[in-house]
């Protein structure tokens, strides 16, 4: 008889992530499908909406497969503001336009100045990567062809269109449209209506962990699940990660270190108005509002730099020869803000620099000044969050940048916090299945199946030694910083 398994996709810039889970959050069988965007020379980015489908199903049957489980429920987490148009045949009329391509800017600033005139609630404020900026874009730009345009629907909504027939999102997803006030019981009717777009073109909001319906048939047998197997509302894939690193409650930080840098911590009411540099809204956890801090290039630089000096040697190679230099990186000091700087001083104009170089030098002291910028920022951005009133207790640590001991090491000695690393890096893939093992009524809520599917792998303790060694590189990176920008 098999085992019973929840089911967590996570849908990325890149491709998907599935992973399987039992009862106990052990992963019994995890798959990965790439796709790629295309950016045009204007900054255009996009990919056919078929590819992120097919990535997703791909992964989702690999996970399946290896588990050899028997999948109860299943739930999505994603990225936000990525959307595609259907018509009433449910065609799509334009590739998914990416989160970050910001080509709706000005008709995004148009509407938002429109907004302000008419004292609409702020927080429903859309800015140049909102779904509804790209959404007049395309109005402008082809009028004819989303004449036709039957619904809007974000990624986790369009799948789960295409896997039950009902289009559901959850409120931190709809919020990414710029259309959805926070708390509401619904879209903002002022929004639809600055906009000229109709609540029934959008998919409807619940909550994570609710349920949506089961799989369709046909899509249940092309997807390797049963067709009783329940489909639940997810969340955006920083809140998923969260949630699958034991984020619970406050006194929690979860620290994601993939392409980007980012921080999230709870508190039962955010500190009101929130510093300039952090994000803040409503967490899955009903109780519970969360403070996002976020710097845009992390593991991007590491990947930049890999493939641009050192295309021969692998991350662990790189990593064993940083070790060999001692912190501070015999004087190379980093910055990290290779796309502008978001958290804690929020500055567009930022760049990356490397400083402090000499003829004896190679790529051993610069990756390492790499690790160590990054270990910098983190620093920075957990000072911002304590400086805001958030208790930190613990750190713990998911996405790429997790597995490697040298650095989560280095994080713990950078910042003075115990740093934890989860058994499951692929946090998100498990915030997503805690949600799906929610819905379908194995856990009373949220917070316990957090709980109770975390668990931890190590915590890198500091050693006080080389904190005190840090805090010289620590000034001068900060320092560089004030002196360039």
């Amino acid at each position: 008889m098999k085992s019973i398994g929840y089911l967590g996709l996570d849908i990325g810039g890149t491709g998907a992530k599935a992973a399987v889970f039992d009862g106990e959050g052990r992963m019994l069988g995890f798959g990965r499908a790439s796709c790629t965007p295309s950016t045009s020379p204007d900054g255009l980015t996009e990919i056919p909406i078929e590819e992120i489908y097919s990535s997703a199903r791909d992964a989702v049957r690999t996970a399946v497969e290896e588990s050899g489980a028997k999948i109860s429920a299943a739930a999505i987490s994603s990225q936000g503001q990525t959307f595609v148009t259907l018509d009433s045949e449910d065609r799509p009329l334009h590739p998914a336009i990416l989160w970050y391509d910001g080509r709706g800017a000005a008709q995004g600033a148009r509407l938002r100045e429109t907004a302000e005139a008419m004292n609409v609630k702020e927080n429903t404020f859309p800015d140049s990567i909102s779904s509804v900026s790209k959404i007049l874009w395309l109005r402008e730009k082809d009028p004819r062809s989303m004449q036709n345009a039957r619904r809007y629907l974000l990624l986790p909504d369009y799948l789960s269109y295409a896997l039950t027939g009902e289009a559901v999102t959850d409120p931190s997803t709809a919020r990414s449209s710029g259309l959805y006030l926070d708390d509401a019981p619904g879209y903002s009717s002022e929004m639809l209506n600055l906009s000229g777009i109709e609540k029934d073109q959008l998919a409807e909001i619940s909550l994570p962990g609710t349920p949506i319906g089961t799989i369709a048939g046909s899509r249940a047998e092309e997807w390797g699940l049963d067709e009783e197997t329940l489909l639940v509302v997810g969340t955006n894939d920083q809140y998923s990660g969260a949630l699958g690193a034991g984020n619970c409650r406050p006194g929690i930080v979860s620290e994601t270190t993939g392409t980007c840098l980012a921080l999230v911590t709870l508190a039962e009411k955010l500190r009101n108005p929130l510093p300039s540099g952090l994000i803040g809204g409503r967490f899955p956890i009903p109780k519970y509002e969360f403070a996002l801090a976020y710097a845009k290039t992390a593991g991007l630089l590491i990947d930049w730099f890999q493939g641009r000096f050192c295309p021969g040697l692998t991350l662990a190679e790189l990593g064993e020869m940083a070790a060999s230099v001692p912190p501070g990186s015999g004087g190379v000091t980093v910055l990290p803000h290779f796309d502008g700087m978001i958290s804690p001083t929020p500055n567009s104009e930022a760049r990356g620099v490397i400083f402090g170089l000499t003829i004896g030098m190679g790529v051993a002291e610069i990756y390492r000044a790499i690790l160590e910028s990054i270990s910098f920022s983190l620093r920075e951005n957990l000072d911002l969050l304590k400086e805001s009133g958030y208790n930190i207790e613990v750190v713990r640590s998911i996405g790429g940048g997790a597995k490697s001991d040298l650095w989560l090491q280095m994080k713990a000695d950078v910042t003075g916090i115990p740093i934890e690393r989860p058994m499951v890096t692929e946090a998100a893939t498990l915030g997503a299945a805690m949600l799906a093992a929610v819905g379908v009524g194995d856990f009373h809520s949220v917070e316990e199946s957090s709980r109770r599917l975390y668990h931890i792998e190590r915590i890198f303790e500091p050693n006080s030694r080389a904190t005190k060694l840090y805090e010289g590189p620590y000034s001068d990176y900060k320092r560089l910083f004030k002196r360039l920008f």
